[in-house]
């Protein structure tokens, strides 16, 4: 089941439920693209306080498309695989990992760098995993998916979303944001062309189609 349950505290009217069935494999990086693996790719670093092990940000989802492209250019990748944004379906779905509740664990502070006014960004992975061994799937920065946003969500076998829209989705909350809106369903938009200080990405390897 994607989204929350109606009786889910803090939660918003575009994350009503539906069922999803995600029948193609894929693998998901297990922490956040940090700033070392974007400069390796782009020969350049977006971000005026530089860390290596640091999640990379000031990336629009445009940005992050120009990335995959040089990866999938490159031939590193198996046969039969590419490099791309999860869908939203596949993100909640890896954040969760098996879990029904607003987050992966009971205890968001094991898991999460959120709600620190003044605190930045922090290396990747200096938090707990969630069940499926990925890292800072809540909070630390937030994450663009492949979708276009849409204020209903798309249920069914592996949903792509709405095929046109006015902003991409982002998910996962940030080092800026409470605790409420780091839950697993909780979703957001921007237009692609926007770069902010809390806004990164965690690339998947999915079957070329």
């Amino acid at each position: 089941m994607m989204g929350s349950p109606a009786y889910e505290e803090n939660r918003s009217s575009d994350e009503g439920q539906v069922q999803v069935r995600i029948s193609k494999a894929f693998w998901l990086s297990e922490n956040e693209l940090t700033q070392a693996q974007w400069s390796a790719a782009m020969l350049e670093n977006p971000i005026t306080f530089k860390g290596d092990d640091r999640p990379v940000k000031n990336v629009s989802w445009n940005d992050a498309q120009e990335f995959l492209k040089k990866v999938n250019d490159s031939g590193i990748l198996p046969p039969g695989w590419k490099m791309a944004l999860p869908t939203e379906a596949q993100w909640e779905y890896a954040c969760r990992a098996g879990t029904s509740a607003p987050y992966a664990n009971p205890s968001l502070n094991a898991l999460a760098w959120y709600d620190d006014l003044n605190g930045g960004t922090h290396p990747v992975a200096t938090k707990a995993p969630n069940a499926w061994g990925l890292h800072d799937m809540h909070g630390n920065v937030w994450e663009w998916c492949a979708d276009w946003y849409d204020n209903t969500l798309a249920g069914g076998v592996d949903p792509k979303g709405s095929t046109s829209g006015l902003g991409r989705v982002y998910r996962g909350g940030s080092w800026f944001v409470n605790a409420a809106r780091c839950r697993s369903s909780q979703r957001g938009s921007y237009d692609p062309t926007i770069r902010n200080d809390e806004l990164g990405f965690r690339p998947a390897l999915v079957t070329s189609e």
